[in-house]
């Protein structure tokens, strides 16, 4: 069986990888979409990384692949995953992830071979040579299914991260914005990664957990998200941050001291961050913008999580070992299509009872019906700052709604037209409306959307 190596490049937004409104320079990125096949139009199950990438392990839906976990929704150890399969079948599984992982447990699944790295490292200050070093030593053990979860793009987008020497970071001839100019620096060492796999005998899999808004700011919005961010954290004094640090390390046998000390300063927390942010918020009401500005600048503000493509439209391209044409595909797809695409290429059996079907037909220049996406805006937690919904997708409807109530917070938009999501079209096409909830009804029909809730993790 072949080799996988499977980039996931957390925050990745589709259209800053092909299209007219990359400004990146990214000839690495560029070579894998020319001599592969590249998918324009797939749609992820959640906007952030914990529950996306559930979704994405388990084939299944964000609500069916998480449990909530004392608050925090973690990936469903119940849930048959495709790290395990891939054991199953022959592979030796590796992975490359972010300590902040841990928390919600995904990075568990992989149970050995992992390297876990902290959040303020990047492919261009250190990660990149380690993997690289890792490939040259040759000892993977083959099969391997190596995967590495790259958190560039989120990080040096919010902190100030040691660029490691990068020209590319501060440098306007690599992108517009600070985060096509971080992409253009990771794409020089997925090129140097890329140089030490044997393409042809190795599938390589390019995609992302979730899209950001971030991508689509300009200067000014880069500025005015930092100034945001101080509101947002400056009131925490360090000896808040020390008492936390040393409630972390309470003796299992005060367990519930400590959990009950967490969920107290959580809920402090919340209640400071929304009163501070508040008067932002009124602002940016008051101002002349269009909808879409308008948007990225509350975005900026207050980091609620909804359902807009800004979150959920991320790249996927398939290169390398099985791939024999050479094309890009505009029928929307699925991010739960990954993994049973995989395990068609390398002719393996799939995991059963999942919501994802193999896109393997598209990659030999068949045409498939459109399957719709259900789309939730689950966050790491239910306390996060979202908008509750839950809608469906397809290549020319978006449709969502308060996930608890279906006549509240109802939104309709018509994405040929409207790209942008900018015109709520709700009020004047009812009968689109009552045929996208009819979606969402029959799959909710097949499995409630109830979390499944326990209290393990410390």
């Amino acid at each position: 069986k072949p080799n996988i190596l499977f980039f996931l490049i957390d925050g990745l937004r589709e259209d800053k990888c092909h299209g007219n409104k990359k400004t990146s320079v990214t000839p690495h990125i560029d070579s894998l979409i020319q001599n592969g096949v590249y998918f324009n139009q797939t749609i992820c199950s959640a906007p952030v990384t914990s529950t996306a990438s559930s979704s994405l392990f388990t084939g299944l839906h964000a609500s069916e692949a998480v449990i909530l976990n004392n608050e925090i929704f973690t990936i469903n150890q119940k849930r048959k995953n495709y790290v395990e399969h891939l054991k199953e079948i022959g592979y030796t599984t590796y992975a490359f992830l972010p300590e902040s992982i841990d928390l919600w447990q995904y990075g568990g699944i992989f149970e050995e071979n992992v390297y876990k790295y902290a959040y303020t490292d990047t492919v261009f200050n250190g990660n990149g040579k380690l993997i690289v070093e890792k490939l040259k030593e040759n000892s993977l053990r083959e099969p391997w299914f190596y995967y590495l979860h790259l958190y560039d793009l989120y990080v040096c987008s919010v902190f100030e991260i040691d660029d490691g020497g990068s020209k590319e970071l501060n440098n306007k001839k690599y992108g517009n914005n600070k985060y096509d100019r971080i992409l253009s620096a990771m794409d020089v060492w997925i090129g140097k990664i890329l140089d030490n796999v044997d393409l042809s005998n190795t599938l390589v899999i390019l995609t992302a957990d979730h899209a950001t808004e971030r991508g689509d700011y300009d200067s000014k919005l880069e500025e005015y998200a930092s100034y945001c961010q101080k509101i947002r954290t400056s009131w925490e004094p360090n000896p808040v941050s020390k008492s936390i640090a040393s409630v972390k390390k309470i003796p299992k046998i005060l367990q519930p001291m400590k959990t009950y000390m967490s969920k107290s300063y959580s809920r402090h927390r919340r209640r400071v961050v929304k009163d501070r942010i508040r008067p932002e918020i009124e602002k940016i009401e008051n101002e002349d913008l269009s909808p879409y500005y308008k948007r990225l600048k509350k975005s900026a503000a207050s980091n609620i999580l909804g359902t807009f493509d800004d979150r959920f439209l991320i790249p996927l391209c398939f290169s390398g070992f099985g791939i024999t044409s050479k094309h890009i595909i505009s029928d929307q797809v699925r991010s739960i299509d990954i993994f049973p695409t995989i395990m068609d290429i390398i002719d393996s059996t799939d995991i059963q009872n999942v919501r994802g079907r193999s896109l393997l037909p598209y990659l030999e220049g068949k045409k498939m019906n459109e399957a719709p996406v259900l789309i939730e805006s689950i966050s790491t937690s239910p306390k996060s700052n979202t908008t509750n919904s839950i809608g469906i997708r397809t290549s020319q409807h978006k449709y969502f709604r308060d996930r608890n109530k279906s006549t509240k917070n109802v939104h309709l938009y018509d994405l040929i037209k409207d790209p942008l999501e900018e015109r709520n079209l709700a009020d004047e096409l009812p009968d689109v409306v009552e045929k996208m909830e009819n979606m969402v009804n029959e799959i909710q029909s097949q499995k409630s959307f109830g979390y499944e809730k326990v209290n393990e993790l410390n």
